[in-house]
């Protein structure tokens, strides 16, 4: 499955969220590129970058998920843990999404893998 089959199979309001965000990161650098992986949109440069999360919540909203989150500065004070090793995001809903607040963000994510000598972590899927 495509980026675009992906985002088309959902309802209006998370398509057009997604559309909006993923059109925030593909302008962010003409170098990103995007697959689905673990179900879900997943963007890299250099390493993982971001993946998108639609929210099963009463309103539209999109977990962002930044993969090394806890690196990134976070001086708009928006991003949260919630518990993961490394990943840290910010939920976003369609009315109220601060697109400066993402592209800044994402700005930081890619400037952190182009410049870092580590590697961002990477998924393993659990051994059951």
């Amino acid at each position: 499955m495509t980026v675009d089959e992906y985002i088309n199979r959902q309802t209006p309001e998370i398509h057009r969220l997604l559309a909006q965000i993923r059109r925030l990161i593909l302008e962010a650098s003409p170098k990103v590129q995007e697959k689905i992986s673990w179900g879900v949109p997943f963007y890299f440069h250099k390493g993982h970058l971001v993946y998108l999360n639609p929210l099963r919540t009463p309103e539209a909203a999109v977990d962002i998920c930044f993969l090394r989150g806890y690196e990134l500065a976070n001086e708009q004070g928006v991003l949260e843990g919630r518990g993961r090793r490394t990943v840290k995001s910010v939920i976003v809903q369609s009315g109220d999404f601060n697109e400066d607040t993402v592209r800044e963000l994402l700005q930081e994510a890619i400037l952190l893998n182009e410049t870092s000598k580590e590697k961002p972590a990477a998924f393993h899927k659990k051994r059951g």
